[in-house]
């Protein structure tokens, strides 16, 4: 695991979004001054960055699929973009199919992942009347690569904003964020929730062996992760069946010292 922070060798970024491996080659979305938003690339065996600009804007999530890496952001309603590798250039591809019921309905996106070799995206979902503010379930899009379309899944069963979805024991899960949004997430944590994709459900997972900590520390398939500014940590723990006290955190809380605008990804250590 790599915490990635905002100057790379001669390649200042005065902000980091999101980064995602793939071979030998660290990709990070962020923003430069001399170019504005911008997708730099670090070869770890040659260790030289090269910089490219997109035509995505903010980008929150990299992810990628065969031979594609997808951008994904908040603004659902925008073109979106994936950069092929094979042409080096950015193409775009089918918009999700978010309707928006009125003009005071926004959407949020909380969490993407790849699941099946399709793109899974969670969006958070607000309403906004004259009397008070909606706060809605999240809702769930696949897309397929091949097809190239995108299909609306069951919503969750209970709000989601700035939650993670990544996969575990080759279920769909999201976990961390907050139950509602105001200018950003907040509110009470948002449960830990898992799909059942054979029935198009979610359900609540209770987190019986996690004890109250500052580390949004979860527990899905008997697997504890940590929720480290949005990136899930496999922390390595596995609680056996039966199991009926507390899981001891101690040991993790210098997790807690990351700093909250640091970007955390995984990548292969590099060989001697």
């Amino acid at each position: 695991m790599a915490s990635l922070t905002s100057a790379f060798g001669g390649f200042p970024l005065f902000y980091v979004y999101c980064a995602e491996t793939i071979g030998r080659k660290l990709f990070v979305a962020g923003w430069a001054r001399d170019i504005g938003y911008c997708v730099s690339c670090y070869d770890m065996e040659l260790e030289v960055w090269e910089k490219h600009q997109h035509p995505c804007g903010v980008i929150n999530d990299l992810c990628i699929v065969d031979d594609y890496m997808y951008a994904n952001s908040s603004k659902y309603n925008e073109i979106p973009q994936r950069y092929s590798f094979a042409e080096r250039r950015w193409q775009s591809f089918a918009k999700v199919n978010v309707t928006r019921g009125s003009l005071n309905e926004y959407y949020y996106n909380s969490g993407v992942t790849v699941f099946h070799s399709k793109v899974h995206v969670l969006y958070g979902r607000k309403s906004k009347s004259n009397s008070s503010d909606g706060i809605h379930n999240a809702v769930l899009h696949c897309f397929d690569p091949v097809r190239n379309t995108w299909e609306q899944k069951e919503s969750t069963c209970h709000p989601h904003f700035g939650s993670s979805l990544f996969v575990v024991n080759s279920k769909l899960c999201v976990a961390g964020g907050n139950v509602s949004y105001d200018g950003k997430p907040c509110g009470d944590p948002a449960p830990v929730e898992v799909f059942d994709e054979e029935n198009n459900k979610w359900s609540v997972v209770e987190q019986s062996h996690i004890p109250a900590n500052n580390l949004r520390a979860v527990e899905i398939e008997g697997r504890v992760y940590f929720l480290i500014n949005k990136f899930p940590v496999d922390s390595g723990i596995r609680i056996p069946p039966g199991k009926v006290y507390p899981v001891c955190l101690d040991e993790w809380e210098n997790l807690g010292k990351v700093g909250k605008n640091a970007v955390l990804c995984y990548a292969p250590l590099k060989g001697t």
